[in-house]
């Protein structure tokens, strides 16, 4: 039984940002896409706990990288499932080119609940993720929980159509387009994303609006939370960024 698998993904003109790299969202996005095709494979994907009235939903996740993949590079996205827990299984991901180099590492936190009551299950319920456990952790760890942020407000949101997933709730990616929309393309153009954090507390649904704090705790480190008018509190996240090389121009080249 392999209990680690290989996925390949190219960077298409879709996953990019304006400097021609994948940007946060689509990188995640690609992620959770091999997350979802090894639980198909081993039998216990979304299509499959749907039809019994159960999903997966992510709780926390912690990505480091290297560096951001450029448009055309193809990615390989290695997973596997660290260890199953009463109520949480962690999935870990290691991220390389073509040449197997790495890219970065991810670990995440899942969760199985109930359509109907919204509830968390106990994974037991789920025998099978047992014979998939590889007790290999990765150089970044597990994510941990994220302390309350208190901030200014740095974004607005307002969930609507194009945001709801199958789960009839914001896609996880959206979380992250709003966060990463706090910064401006000169803030991006110095700086590089080197470690991304997130906790998901609150399903947010169809007309949900709210707004994004921001709090520079140290030197290029920003905490964020999110807050709706309604709900309260829905995810908490961190970006840590280092400054970009300056490059300077060469008259001769």
């Amino acid at each position: 039984m392999d209990k680690k698998r290989k996925y390949q993904f190219q960077i298409s003109t879709q996953h990019i940002d304006f400097q021609k790299k994948v940007s946060l969202s689509s990188l995640f996005h690609l992620v959770l896409k091999a997350a979802g095709k090894d639980a198909d494979h081993n039998g216990f994907g979304l299509l499959k706990l749907q039809s019994e009235d159960y999903t997966w939903v992510l709780s926390r996740f912690v990505m480091d990288l290297e560096r951001f993949p450029l448009e055309n590079e193809t990615i390989t996205i290695e997973t596997w499932i660290q260890d199953v827990a009463a109520m949480f299984t962690t999935r870990n991901f290691r991220i390389a080119n073509e040449e197997d180099r790495l890219i970065g590492y991810a670990s995440s936190s899942w969760a199985v609940i109930d359509m109907k009551t919204r509830e968390s299950i106990l994974l037991d319920t789920l025998p099978s993720l047992n014979g998939f456990i590889l007790a290999e952790t990765t150089p970044i760890g597990v994510p941990t929980r994220i302390a309350n942020v208190k901030g200014d407000i740095a974004n607005r949101f307002e969930v609507k159509y194009s945001h709801i997933d199958v789960n009839r709730h914001a896609s996880s990616p959206f979380y992250i387009q709003w966060i990463a929309d706090c910064f401006s393309l000169d803030f991006y153009l110095k700086h590089k994303l080197k470690r991304f954090e997130i906790n998901f507390l609150k399903e947010i649904t169809f007309g949900d609006a709210g707004v994004v704090y921001q709090k520079l705790k140290a030197e290029n480190d920003y905490f964020f939370q999110l807050v709706t008018l309604e709900k309260g509190i829905a995810c908490r996240a961190r970006m840590l960024f280092e400054d970009e090389e300056t490059r300077r121009f060469d008259p001769g080249n």
